[in-house]
């Protein structure tokens, strides 16, 4: 009984370490696309981003990141496999994965507009297979930083794999938060796609408001004789 319940505490602890270390990554990149190329709201972007951490911790990272073990098992690829051969690898199967979680993700954000969903999602599986390299290499060092696995791969800086695992864990912490501060100027800087629309309707109601509250006086006063 207790080797099920250390075998449980050490798989979901690695989940919650993949899932952070793809969150870590991608959020901030996935904001700048939404609401600046999709033609999303802020509001609708935030909701997608809520949406996704909230599936990724509750099972869609650990399918992500089991089924990218799985395959790279498959093709034979490890941490010594030429780094070229491990970032095709990893925008592939990356591309393949944005493209079938997108929709429902932006469906469940409130987004009902199908034109602007199949851009998202296009915007999704080719920022997924350009995403899937650092994506897969945040993953592999998100590991490391925790005591998870160690990472031998060539493009891990030595000097942070011989650093001690306390170092080693505020780095990771360090890097999540610095995702969510960057997604937070991303929304600041950028143009909220709902703003001019509303600007628009309450400018409009206040000119039909005095127009109305213009003929109403005429009427009652005999101006407009």
């Amino acid at each position: 009984m207790s080797k099920s319940i250390e075998f449980l505490k050490k798989n979901a602890k690695k989940h919650v370490i993949d899932t952070t270390a793809m969150l870590t990554e991608s959020n901030p990149a996935f904001a700048a696309f939404e609401v600046g190329i999709a033609g999303m709201s802020d509001d609708v972007s935030i909701k997608s981003r809520f949406v996704a951490a909230g599936l990724a911790f509750g099972g869609l990272g650990l399918i992500y990141a089991r089924g990218r073990d799985l395959s790279r098992r498959l093709f034979k690829i490890t941490d010594q496999t030429s780094e070229k051969k491990q970032f095709i690898h990893d925008s592939l199967y990356n591309a393949l994965f944005s493209a079938c979680v997108a929709p429902p993700i932006y469906l469940a954000s409130g987004a009902r507009d199908w034109k602007e969903i199949a851009i998202a999602t296009g915007c999704s599986t080719v920022f997924g297979a350009v995403n899937g390299i650092p994506q897969g290499y945040a993953v592999d060092v998100y590991r490391d930083l925790t005591g998870i696995k160690d990472c031998d791969r060539r493009v891990y800086p030595d000097y942070i794999k011989r650093q001690g695992l306390r170092t080693k864990r505020t780095l990771a912490t360090g890097l999540a938060v610095a995702s969510i501060g960057l997604m937070g100027l991303i929304y600041t800087a950028t143009p909220n796609n709902n703003g001019p629309l509303q600007e628009k309707t309450a400018i409009e109601q206040t000119i039909n408001y005095d127009a109305h509250l213009s003929l109403e006086e005429t009427l009652l006063t005999g101006d407009g004789k």
